[in-house]
């Protein structure tokens, strides 16, 4: 039978389920470094600015750009996950930065003022959020005119293998919803997809930039281990039957040969970087 989709239940879940993944997550932080960077980079923020990051996780890139904004500035890090919050305050606090706080809040119902940013950010949040098209409203909102948003999606599947080994699979046992609705990670990951998605929020002059990155890990267990427990994909597998569960890790083994060698697992991951501005 078709599960029903609503914004309270899937709130609920990503919730939840990120809280749970919060800690093992810590070790994709690291390797998603490059794609952060690329986001800061194109975001370019200046010292004095107020700058907000959205889906800030454990407080990345919130931290990098505390500290380009100097004393002077201020960056907010709001987050749906009350652990990864609370992580993010503790590695703020322990590097003595007190120009950057964090804060649980829904990405797609800010409560934020009108026009208190001069900049914001956002890395691999907008495929995940309740009500996205809302949170590209909302981010527009909070900007200052002239405010510059910097964000990074994932592209398409079959140019992320690093989650596509593991994700194809587990499609293939999914179902839709009653409006025949499959969520995935790779939502606004085409060509121009995102650079429209803001536009339609009201963003204008919108560019688009492709990062690809080789994801290392020592073996096809390390890998699958860094993705179920840093994630909420071992969440979702762990809701299958156990004979379904072995079949799509037996099958995600049987992709991660193609990127298999002697020194370990090398998975390609394109992302999409869009800057626009309000």
């Amino acid at each position: 039978m078709p599960w029903k989709y609503t914004d309270d239940y899937y709130r609920e879940y990503t919730r939840t389920t990120w809280n749970d993944s919060a800690e093992a997550y810590l070790g994709l932080l690291t390797r998603f470094e490059p794609f952060r960077a690329k986001v800061v980079e194109r975001l370019a923020a200046r010292p004095g600015e107020r700058v907000l990051d959205l889906g800030t996780g454990p407080g990345e890139p919130a931290m990098t750009l505390a500290v380009q904004v100097g004393s002077q500035g201020h960056v907010t890090g709001v987050d749906l996950s009350e652990k990864m919050i609370e992580i993010a305050r503790k590695v703020a606090n322990s590097r003595r930065l007190r120009n950057v706080d964090f804060q649980v809040m829904d990405c797609s119902s800010l409560t934020l003022a009108d026009a208190s940013f001069h900049a914001a950010t956002c890395c691999f949040g907008f495929q995940i959020f309740t009500d996205p098209e809302k949170a590209a409203r909302e981010t527009y909102r909070v900007l200052k005119p002239g405010g510059r948003v910097s964000v990074c999606v994932w592209s398409t599947g079959d140019k992320v293998p690093f989650l596509h080994a593991i994700i194809e699979p587990m499609l293939e046992h999914a179902e839709p919803d009653e409006t025949g609705y499959l969520p995935t990670p790779y939502e606004t990951g085409g060509p121009g997809e995102m650079v429209a998605f803001l536009g339609a929020a009201g963003f204008r002059g919108g560019t688009e930039h492709h990062l690809v990155q080789t994801l290392r890990y020592d073996s096809p267990d390390d890998y699958l281990q860094s993705i179920l427990q840093g994630t909420p994909i071992g969440h979702s597998l762990s809701e299958e039957d156990p004979k379904t569960q072995q079949e799509i890790l037996q099958k995600t083994r049987s992709n991660l040969t193609r990127w298999t060698t002697s020194s370990g697992v090398g998975l390609p991951a394109e992302c999409v970087v869009v800057t626009a501005v309000k």
